[in-house]
């Protein structure tokens, strides 16, 4: 696996060009945005050390990307030296993901695939080393959420990781993606737009999905969530605040992570 603290880089000029030419015709969105084109450097500056971790404990052969959106973190994922399968419900987002890996020189490392049933994945049992969701879980209709879970589950490897990262917390008050106060609190069933109403996910509600699994954060000690924070340049007093927060949350199943309003966790399943 590739370690380098040099991230991706454009290789294909003509591959960027039809990226960016999608970005405008199938999102009506701006190629030159943090989400569309400098998608893949955020990633790469937000969330590199717990993919590096992560991939070396897992010893990761083979990886997942579910929900791969425009697949910044598939690009990641193949730059640190790993081949990538990568699954999105949506095909324009397939289409776009395909050439935003090629315009970073790895078409031959991620395969995509638009994939309609979550809870009916395309692969065998024990299929994946290492699974990313990556502000996706959120999106995942509640009522079907369990059996999504399950089957990422069904196919991870005994003993691989599954990391979940960039998740709306229904513990917050703010809506990560929306800016909306307090609709997290508001019940599922309000009103008669209550689908319209984006919501978080209370973190039990992931954590439910993965019984007699062990979460990584509560083993090192958060050891690698602090080694992340400082990585993507998180100040030392406010690390040193979310420490005092964790001393005391995570002997209760709850570190420090899964509490704030974008919560990660990283679980690993049982050996055979």
């Amino acid at each position: 696996m590739n370690a380098s603290h040099d991230g991706p880089h454009v290789q294909d000029l003509v591959a960027d060009q039809r990226f960016r030419q999608k970005i405008r015709d199938l999102l009506r969105g701006d190629p030159d945005s943090i989400w569309h084109g400098g998608y893949v450097d955020h990633v790469w500056e937000k969330c590199r050390e717990p993919l590096v971790q992560y991939l070396q404990k897992s010893k990761a052969r083979r990886v997942l990307e579910f929900g791969c959106n425009i697949g910044a973190t598939s690009v990641v994922l193949a730059h640190l030296g790993v081949n990538v399968d990568a699954v999105d419900i949506d095909r324009k987002y397939i289409d776009i993901a395909h050439e935003n890996a090629a315009r970073y020189g790895f078409a031959d490392e991620v395969r995509f695939s638009c994939h309609a049933d979550s809870t009916a994945l395309p692969w065998a049992d024990g299929t994946f080393d290492f699974i990313v969701c990556n502000s996706v879980l959120e999106y995942v209709p509640i009522g079907i959420l369990p059996a999504v879970l399950s089957e990422l589950g069904r196919v991870l490897a005994p003993g691989g990781i599954l990391f979940v990262a960039g998740t709306s917390n229904r513990l917050s008050p703010i809506e990560i993606h929306s800016r909306r106060w307090f609709v997290n609190y508001l019940p599922r069933r309000f009103g008669p737009a209550a689908h319209d109403v984006e919501r978080g996910l209370f973190p039990w509600e992931v954590l439910r999905g993965f019984p007699g699994y062990t979460q990584l954060d509560v083993e090192d000690r958060s050891k690698t969530y602090f080694d992340w924070k400082k990585s993507s340049g998180m100040s030392a007093p406010k690390r040193a605040l979310l420490n005092a927060v964790d001393v005391v949350s995570r002997p209760l199943g709850l570190p420090v992570g899964l509490l704030l309003p974008s919560f990660s966790t990283a679980v690993r399943k049982p050996a055979a």
